[in-house]
């Protein structure tokens, strides 16, 4: 338990990135969340801010790969 905060320095993680199957999937099965109060529709609004922030994680992460022409 000594080292179990510890981090190997040569270590490797293989991230592969796609598309999912479902867009949206937890969004679609959870629902709308019993605090949403704003008159504007839940889906609606989730499903703007997912496509944002979808995009900008596919930006970051194959900028970091050096691929410029991918998505």
């Amino acid at each position: 338990m000594s080292n179990f905060f510890s981090f190997r320095t040569d270590a490797r993680l293989s991230i592969t990135v796609r598309e999912p199957e479902v867009e949206m999937s937890i969004i679609k099965r959870l629902g709308k969340p019993k605090f949403w109060v704003s008159n504007n529709d839940f889906s609606t609004v989730m499903e703007k801010i997912y496509k944002t922030v979808s995009a900008n994680a596919r930006k970051i992460y194959y900028r970091s790969k050096g691929d410029l022409n991918n998505k």
